[in-house]
């Protein structure tokens, strides 16, 4: 029973910091403003791809079998440290991340507008995730609080997703520069910094590996690693938020479709 209580508390918690800078988002979209379901239904979507992709990332783990966990063991811990967060999260999550906002924006393809409204779908996605990925983590109440700071990172990398696909539309659509790189960096980057954040975190192989071996110099260059990872992602994310309004009005500006 404490456990649901928690698990509550924590979605209610996550979606009412997260629905508040979304809410701030919003109001910076160029008039008319979208509706309300268009902000709603990438949450939903986002919500539906952490149960997916939780789900998802247990099978693939399970299909390695025994035989190709135990060759996975035998890599070098420099490179189970970045290979598991990897294939084992970034990869698979923010691929299904990446069809749910596709997937918004097809139903959506006559009234997003701008640059502008392709990162909100982004965000709303990333939020949408982060709720249910919140919910499920406050099983244990302190992994709940050690999460806190970086709450608005999926919504901030998601950001960054919607940002790339809507700078690729607008340049096809106004011949203004490369398409097929802005699409893939789509992809692509937030892999990336998914990747190393969970290097650095619950797939930190260098502390646990350091630990239990007693290896004080491996211990050691894990926590560092840490420590900047989890900085820097805080510092990342909350630069993305403060970038989207210095920049509202230019991505408001970059017109995709006119919609009356």
């Amino acid at each position: 029973m404490i456990t649901i209580i928690q698990q509550i508390l924590a979605g209610l918690v996550t979606t009412g910091v997260l629905g508040w800078l979304y809410i701030r988002m919003i109001k910076r979209d160029k008039p008319p403003q979208i509706g309300v379901p268009q902000a709603v239904l990438p949450i939903i979507l986002g919500i539906i791809s952490e149960i997916i992709g939780s789900r998802a990332v247990v099978f693939w783990m399970m299909s390695f079998g025994e035989g190709g966990a135990a060759k996975f063991n035998e890599l070098p811990v420099v490179a189970r440290q970045f290979l598991a967060p990897f294939l084992f999260a970034a990869f698979p999550e923010e691929f299904i991340k990446l069809i749910m906002v596709i997937i918004t924006l097809c139903v959506f393809r006559k009234k997003v507008k701008n640059v502008y409204e392709y990162i909100l779908i982004g965000a709303a996605v990333g939020i949408g995730f982060s709720i249910s990925e919140d919910y499920s983590y406050a099983s244990e109440l302190a992994g709940f609080f050690v999460r806190l700071p970086m709450m608005p990172g999926h919504m901030a990398m998601d950001m960054l997703m919607g940002e790339f696909l809507g700078i690729a539309m607008y340049n096809k659509k106004n011949n203004a520069g490369p398409v097929a790189i802005f699409n893939i960096a789509a992809f692509v980057v937030p892999v990336i910094i998914h990747t190393l954040y969970d290097a650095g975190t619950t797939g930190n192989y260098m502390v646990f590996q350091g630990a239990a071996e007693q290896n004080t110099l491996m211990l050691t260059i894990g926590c560092v690693y840490a420590l900047v990872v989890v900085v820097g992602f805080i510092v990342y994310s909350f630069r993305m938020i403060v970038r989207l309004k210095k920049n509202a009005e230019k991505f408001n500006n970059m017109v995709i479709s006119e919609v009356e």
